[in-house]
């Protein structure tokens, strides 16, 4: 039997490596969890209610957030916020474990930058399909991801903090 070459691709992925072949298999015979997106479309949108976490299969995405604009109390801006990339993704990475796992609305935007993104689009609903133990590697998973991501942070946070420190 012939291997699909999307499972092949995800094998390879630090976020799969503790799912089975036949996990893996069950998860991209999945219905409906591809997505293609074009040059500028976008994925997802900071303030939107969805929970789902991707995983990039090809293309390139950036990821954006708004600036807020400051404004006292009481009073209003006619100032639009500006938006900033704050990182630029590629095949292989993940993004939305927020959203998918608090249930809050999205904090940033995800904005295709290649001429074709394909995405893996993972919902709880998906997830609660499986049987228990594939449950439990997503969630683990998705902990590992958001524990990466916080140490990333406290780093540029140091680094930050200390290129202050010697103005």
């Amino acid at each position: 039997m012939e291997k699909n070459p999307i499972e092949d691709f995800i094998k390879r992925l630090s976020f799969f490596k503790e799912f089975s072949e036949s996990e893996r298999e069950k998860l991209v015979s999945t219905s409906g969890i591809f997505e293609k997106f074009k040059m500028d479309e976008i994925i997802i949108s900071e303030g939107e209610l969805s929970a789902a976490v991707f995983v990039i299969l090809t293309g390139t995405i950036d990821i954006k957030k708004k600036t807020k604009t400051d404004v006292k109390e009481n009073h209003i801006s006619l100032q639009e916020p500006t938006t900033i990339t704050i990182a630029e993704l590629k095949a292989g990475s993940i993004f939305g474990e927020i959203s998918l796992i608090s249930n809050r609305p999205r904090n940033t935007s995800a904005i295709a930058t290649s001429n074709q993104v394909v995405v893996m689009k993972i919902t709880n609903e998906i997830i609660e399909k499986f049987h228990l133990a594939i449950q439990n590697k997503f969630q683990n998973q998705l902990i590992q991801i958001l524990v990466q991501r916080l140490d990333d942070m406290n780093d540029k946070y140091i680094k930050l903090k200390a290129s202050t420190l010697k103005s």
